[in-house]
């Protein structure tokens, strides 16, 4: 046995049946759903959805037909039971589903229960989560006998359901909304469940006025879906307390589930349940085509998945292909930033050494030199006339100042002929004004 096998089994021990779910009006049919604590809510692909949430019979797809058989051990008063679920899709309407529902019980003593519910499925997608929503509402007649008096009801009942892609599903339903009967039976379910590859783990909280109660179970697939093995914490009818469990057989088109008890006080007790559901689903491909299919796209998996490894090789290959190109570009920078680390040694030593010399400059400085001013200028100095020079240019060579021509002038008036000093002559240039020394 496997391991999340035994992790079924040993979770259902933890939840015995309290024995405090007594009241007739409290049982459910299908012996799946039994084996399984009636933990049914977020159950999908199953036509005994029409009993506990119509919101899942919108996950068939094929017309279906189940019957079921059962029978309750309870102490003084044996209780049989039996039923009906009829699902068929819409025609001509995408995602909608009908179903149809009978379940009878009989109990030592008179007392008799009857009830048909008729419901449609559908679905849509939520548009900000993108994620599908179930949803579906239903009509139920119910009938409840006794020796002195009999009620008939009805009313309606509807459920919503939600899942993910990490195989959570949560389910709110409202079901046993009846008028008629002499008390409310109305109650709401809100149901969870999670899937770990093959195995399955619910829970349901149901609540009728001011009774509430958790039911538990567990599925483990094995064999590739062949056989189901269930176990959960079952309704007790008369207060016997008893561990439920069960086996799924699934060789479609036809499904066959078992499900029966185990007296939690010991063997020698009169309580319990045992049930079987035999069902049939048109049109279905048989265990082994369902078989063939999902060996050829486990191996078409495969496949895609040994694409996306040689792709992720290729890509791999170039980036090594990549990155040694980059290391060798690396390198040569590597190379060369060595090369011109070794210049900046080489700087920052002529650097260290100029520093020293500098320093050493500043230490021991060189004598200053005494200055000696420059020898006076001696005046008048002697100008051989060339020819175009006039007194004005003469003045401006030696004074610096064409303005004080007249001084020129003055001094070698034999010399100058109509204003212009005579071409070879020898002038005189007399020392300039104090002012302009």
């Amino acid at each position: 046995m496997n391991r999340p096998l035994l992790l079924i089994l040993a979770a259902a021990l933890f939840f015995p049946v309290s024995g405090t779910a007594a009241d007739f009006t409290m049982l459910r049919p299908c012996a799946r759903a039994n084996a399984m604590g009636t933990a049914f809510a977020t159950v999908t692909g199953d036509a005994c959805s029409v009993f506990y949430n119509p919101a899942g019979l919108t996950t068939l797809t094929n017309l279906e037909v189940r019957l079921e058989t059962g029978r309750r051990l309870a102490p003084g008063a044996p209780e049989g039971e039996a039923s009906l679920a009829y699902i068929r899709p819409v025609p001509d309407a995408e995602n909608k589903v009908a179903g149809l529902g009978y379940y009878s019980a009989r109990q030592k003593g008179g007392l008799a229960m009857d009830s048909m519910v008729f419901s449609l499925g559908d679905r849509t997608v939520i548009k900000y989560l993108q994620k599908p929503l179930f949803y579906g509402m239903g009509v139920k007649i119910m009938s409840l006998r006794g020796p002195l008096k009999s009620h008939l009801g009805l009313g309606v009942e509807g459920g919503l359901q939600l899942e993910n892609t990490s195989g959570l599903r949560t389910a709110l339903v409202l079901s046993d909304a009846l008028f008629g009967l002499g008390r409310s039976l109305t109650t709401v379910t809100l149901g969870n469940s999670y899937r770990m590859k093959d195995t399955t783990l619910l829970v349901d909280l149901r609540a009728r006025g001011s009774y509430s109660e958790f039911f538990m179970g567990a599925e483990q697939s094995l064999f590739n879906g062949l056989l189901q093995a269930r176990a959960g914490k079952g309704i007790a009818l008369g207060g016997g307390a008893y561990l439920a469990l069960g086996l799924g057989i699934n060789t479609l088109p036809w499904t066959i589930d078992f499900a029966w008890s185990l007296p939690w006080a010991g063997y020698n007790q009169d309580a319990g349940y045992y049930g079987v559901n035999v069902g049939y689903r048109f049109g279905s491909p048989t265990f082994s085509e369902k078989l063939v299919g999902n060996a050829a796209g486990q191996a078409e998996t495969l496949r895609t998945q040994i694409d996306d490894l040689r792709i992720q090789r290729a890509n791999l290959e170039s980036s090594i292909a990549t990155d040694r190109v980059n290391k060798s570009m690396l390198e040569t920078d590597l190379t060369m930033m060595q090369g011109r680390m070794r210049e900046l040694e080489d700087n920052v030593k002529q650097l260290q050494v100029q520093s020293l010399e500098a320093l050493y400059k500043k230490e021991n400085p060189k004598p200053v030199k005494a200055y000696v001013p420059p020898p006076p200028e001696r005046w008048p100095k002697l100008h051989k006339v060339a020819a175009g020079e006039t007194l004005r240019s003469i003045a401006s060579k030696y004074y610096g100042n064409p303005a004080l021509w007249e001084r020129i002038y003055q001094a070698n008036e034999k010399n100058i002929s109509k204003g212009l000093p005579v071409e070879g002559a020898i002038f005189t240039i007399p020392a300039p004004p104090a002012e302009d020394r």
